[in-house]
């Protein structure tokens, strides 16, 4: 006896709509993930945007308050190079010093002391143009040829 010839089955209108509406969810997962994924990169950009600019700023809020003590630095007249020093100055909002500490010394003590003298006859020192910027502790360093 033959076998009886295969007839191929043809997909059901319901396995037909199963799969049209799986497709179709899987091409919304798709897009919700990249939606997503876009509103991500976007969000990130915009943190970066924004430490960026709060750096920036807080960069030309610390350059004004260097140029100000600068002015105030009387160099001692043995001083050679360009020693490096290091401070710690804690204030107020309102820019009024309330410490400043030596943190790595230049190795010239003269020209330490003179810094320290600056930082505190600076007093009241300039504010930042956002208030938002403001930090209670600044580490600043000194250069005399800078």
């Amino acid at each position: 006896p033959a076998p009886p010839p295969k007839v191929e089955a043809k997909p059901r209108p319901r396995d037909d709509e199963m799969q049209k509406r799986m497709r179709d969810e899987l091409a919304r997962e798709q897009l919700a993930l990249q939606t997503e994924r876009e509103r991500q990169a976007i969000k990130d950009q915009l943190t970066r945007d924004a430490a960026n600019a709060r750096f920036k700023g807080i960069a030309a809020w610390v350059d004004k308050i260097r140029n100000k003590i600068r002015g105030n630095i009387v160099l001692p007249p043995d001083l050679k190079g360009n020693p490096e020093a290091l401070f710690l100055v804690t204030q107020l909002p309102t820019g009024e010093v309330l410490q400043a500490r030596l943190v790595i010394s230049s190795g010239h003590a003269g020209y330490d002391e003179a810094v320290l003298r600056a930082i505190l006859k600076s007093s009241p020192l300039p504010k930042p143009d956002s208030p938002g910027l403001f930090e209670r502790e600044l580490k600043l360093t000194f250069r005399p040829k800078d």
